[in-house]
Parts: structure tokens; sequence; C-alpha cells
């Protein structure tokens, strides 16, 4: 109740502009706008974005267009990701448009070749899905995922990538298998530590 009040008083205190989703907000922005002029974004465009890119939906990332992105806060993480999305597709000239896009929107050169080389790792993990050698697959979907990704459980991420991927071919994969994706990215914490046996000081040694 308290952030329903809360996002009605803030539309009261913005400009009487119609908005088709109530998740909009507004910034102040460049380019074609008017100084002073307030240009709505998607607040939730990122962290869709970024779902879409660890479950390996490229064809929405490329849907992601340019005037869509220039408004936005995180413009440039946003571009890369639509990079990614047309890298996937075979899009060569669209992937480095975005590509430059992220440069000129001030994406940092670390987090470019991340992704980049990730999208790499995921082309060598369906080339060699193709070709027959699985186990070759998998630890090429582990490195797409692995490589850039920062939240969520990596190796839940894998397995839904290395799954999805595989279906997009129409090559199946036995459970088992699909289960050890991405198992040496699991905590430490969540192995059984073993037990051991202490012995008395007091006891000798017994041969």
């Amino acid at each position: 109740m308290i952030s329903l009040l809360r996002r009605w008083w803030r539309n009261r205190l913005r400009p009487t502009t119609q908005l088709s989703q109530s998740t909009m907000e507004t910034t102040p922005t460049e380019s074609n706008a008017q100084p002073g002029e307030w240009v709505a974004y998607d607040e939730d465009l990122l962290e869709r974005a970024r779902t879409q890119w660890q479950f390996g939906d490229w064809e929405s990332l490329a849907n992601l267009q340019r005037d869509t992105l220039q408004h936005h806060p995180d413009r440039a993480k946003l571009a890369l990701l639509a990079a990614a999305g047309q890298q996937q597709l075979g899009h060569t000239e669209q992937a480095r448009q975005f590509t430059r896009l992220a440069i000129q929107w001030g994406a940092s050169r670390k987090l470019i070749a991340q992704v980049l080389i990730a999208g790499v790792h995921n082309t060598l993990g369906r080339a060699a899905a193709i070709n027959g050698g699985q186990q070759r697959a998998l630890n090429h979907f582990e490195e797409a995922v692995a490589t850039a990704n920062t939240q969520g459980d990596t190796r839940l991420l894998i397995q839904a990538r290395t799954r999805n991927e595989l279906e997009r071919l129409n090559i199946a994969i036995e459970p088992q298998a699909l289960s050890l994706a991405g198992q040496r990215f699991v905590s430490p914490l969540h192995y059984p530590v073993p037990q051991t046996t202490t012995q008395d000081a007091s006891q000798p040694d017994q041969k």
C-alpha cells in the first residue's frame, strides 16, 4: 500500500505525459530532446535484457532499437547486450554498430571484451554440439555464461543456456549429462564436509 501511494505521489509530480506502462520513469535526455524536456524510459529494461542474455534469448535482444536505448541511463550496457544478440544471430554489421554505440556511450573495454568473448564461446559451443562433441559443447557453454555473468546461480544459468541452445539445434542431451554442467561453479559450501576423527593425545599409538 505504501509503495502504491509513493508511486501515485510521484506521478502527480511528473509532467502530464501519457505513458503506456506503469513502470516507466522520466529522465533528462540528450540528442533530439529540447533543454529541460523529459523523456520516458523503461526502468525494467536492463533487468529483462540481462535475463534474456543469461538464457540465450538472442531474438529478443536483437529486437532492441537504438531509439529505445538512447535515453536510458544504462544505455551502454543495453547496447552491448543488443550487440550480443545480433552476434549470435549472425548479423555481423548490426553487432558492430551496437558495439560502437556501447563504446560511444561509455561501456568499459573490459565489459565489452567479456561479452564478446562470451559470445565466441557460445558460437563454438553450438559448433561443437553440431559436430557431436557434447563435452566440448558443454565446456564452451559454461565459459559463455561464466565469462560475463555476475548475477544469479551460475551453475543453473549454465544448464538453462545449454538446454536452450541444444533445443534450438534439435540436439538431445541426457538429463544426467545436463545436470553435470556447471558443477565447478558450485560453492564449496554446498558440498558435505568430510568427517575426520582426531586421536586423543593421551592415548598411545597402537601399531
